[in-house]
């Protein structure tokens, strides 16, 4: 299998449940690196809550490259801008508009932070915080800037509580915007031509690389962008939802059972 591109999905995928990267993982991402191959983190995190895996799998050279907030950038390993696909101010009154009515807690994130105006900061807000090492600016619909641009809106609470909202949403948002979920406590909307797919393959045109030359795991539904291109090598992982699943060209361990390794010495490393 000639493989030039491998993109890994973070949470469920290169992480375990205690958010790490195990020993085997980080070997068998680094020997793949070593031959060559491009290692993409795709995730719904913003560029800082990546970065860190960068550093830790030793992926800093400027010719390495993140997908975040699920598509809407592709940044360098400095954080430079190499595709970007935004939202902007009638965008967020939109969705606030739609937050009020559904009595849900909203928020945005920019490239640095989350924005709310929310006064009262959920659970589910501050875990985001913490996961993805982004402050939260708390201000009044005022202060929001007409010229803003942000990658990604959410919703937040409990995983009844999402469920709730999804169906309550507006036939005009699942038309216009890309609504996904990477967590069952959060809904996660882009812009249409912002996804982890459409991103994934922008860069690889960039990079001369084939469709059918990238490898991707995932495991959520926010993955599935990725696995709906004919090309791509499409690894599941073993605590993947049945949507990546039924997608999927093979089926790995789970993410506390290295299955990024595993699936990489039988594909790869023809081990």
């Amino acid at each position: 299998m000639n493989i030039k591109l491998i993109a890994v999905d973070l949470d469920g995928t290169l992480l375990n449940d205690k958010q790490e990267v195990s020993t085997k993982t980080k070997e068998a991402l680094q020997r793949a690196s070593k031959m060559g191959i491009k290692i993409v983190p795709c995730s719904g995190r913003p560029f800082p809550g990546i970065k860190e895996y960068l550093d830790e799998l030793d992926l800093n050279d400027p010719n390495q490259y993140v997908v975040a907030f699920n598509g809407a950038l592709v940044l360098n390993s400095e954080g430079r801008p190499i595709v970007e696909e935004l939202l902007d101010y009638n965008d967020f009154i939109f969705f606030e508009k739609i937050a009020q009515q559904l009595k849900a807690n909203f928020h945005i994130e920019v490239r640095d932070k989350f924005i709310t105006i929310d006064h009262f900061i959920n659970y589910y807000l501050s875990r985001e915080s913490w996961l993805t090492r982004m402050p939260i600016k708390v201000c009044d619909l005022g202060d929001i800037e007409e010229d803003i641009k942000f990658t990604k809106a959410m919703f937040s609470g409990s995983a009844a509580e999402m469920r709730k909202i999804y169906r309550k949403l507006p036939k005009e948002v699942i038309e216009k915007y890309n609504v996904s979920t990477s967590d069952e406590t959060l809904i996660e909307i882009n812009s249409k031509k912002a996804s982890k797919g459409n991103a994934l393959r922008e860069l690889a045109k960039k990079l001369n690389i084939k469709e059918d030359e990238v490898m991707i795991f995932g495991d959520q539904k926010n993955d599935i962008s990725m696995f709906d291109i004919a090309g791509f090598y499409k690894v599941a992982m073993g605590n993947a939802v049945s949507e990546i699943k039924e997608r999927a060209n093979y089926v790995t361990k789970t993410n506390n059972e290295d299955g990024i390794a595993y699936a990489l010495r039988r594909l790869v490393f023809d081990e």
